[in-house]
């Protein structure tokens, strides 16, 4: 993993995990009129989240994978005694003319530890620029880099309360974007920490 510094720490890694187990998680992913999904359906953010609860066999088999990582990760990124949980994470589903609009993630958990990073794994084959649904990273003021969502591409950032992303342009379809996502948590705050705060939407 290359860590890059603008707009905040993150890093665009390609072929991390094995293809066949991100295949099988796919066959995983609940159909979405399936009702176990949580919706979220306003004028943010058009998206499904399935915690736990869904998962199968292959896509635990995964999370073990990504928590492994861990040690590395606290490494890279100078964070002491991260923790993976899903809460929030898990499967995500964009379907056509979904989205999510630019936003800070919430900072803390409920048992009071930090949301320190940010780890997504896209699972979209076959995935052009005409599909869209760009992750888009962004400064204070504008955005700094857009990232495909191709398949087995990992987008791993620091949290904070201005590490501002999303993608904010509805999915054109036909295809849902899909993903997994996993958030890693650590007793200490970030540098930069100020006050708890649960999701922080640019511009209101």
């Amino acid at each position: 993993m290359n860590i890059k510094s603008t707009p905040f720490l993150h890093s665009v890694t390609d072929g991390l995990w094995d293809d066949d187990l991100l295949r099988k998680v796919v066959s995983e992913f609940p159909v979405e009129s399936d009702r176990r999904w949580k919706g979220y359906f306003n004028d943010k953010e058009g998206k499904f989240e399935g915690g736990p609860h869904m998962f199968g066999e292959s896509t635990r088999l995964l999370l073990e994978e990504m928590e492994a990582l861990g040690p590395q990760l606290s490494e890279l990124y100078g964070i002491r005694d991260l923790e993976m949980r899903t809460i929030g994470g898990g499967f995500h589903c964009i379907p056509p003319g979904g989205k999510l609009a630019i936003h800070a993630d919430f900072n803390r958990s409920t048992d009071g530890l930090y949301r320190r990073l940010n780890m997504l794994i896209y699972l979209n084959e076959g995935w052009t620029d005409a599909d869209g649904g760009y992750l888009e990273l962004w400064d204070e003021n504008t955005c700094v880099e857009k990232i495909l969502p191709v398949f087995n591409r990992t987008v791993t950032f620091s949290t904070s309360s201005t590490s501002f992303h999303g993608h904010p342009v509805p999915l054109p379809g036909p295809r849902s974007r899909l993903s997994f996502a996993a958030y890693f948590f650590s007793p200490e705050p970030a540098s930069d920490y100020v006050k708890d705060h649960s999701t922080v939407w640019r511009n209101g």
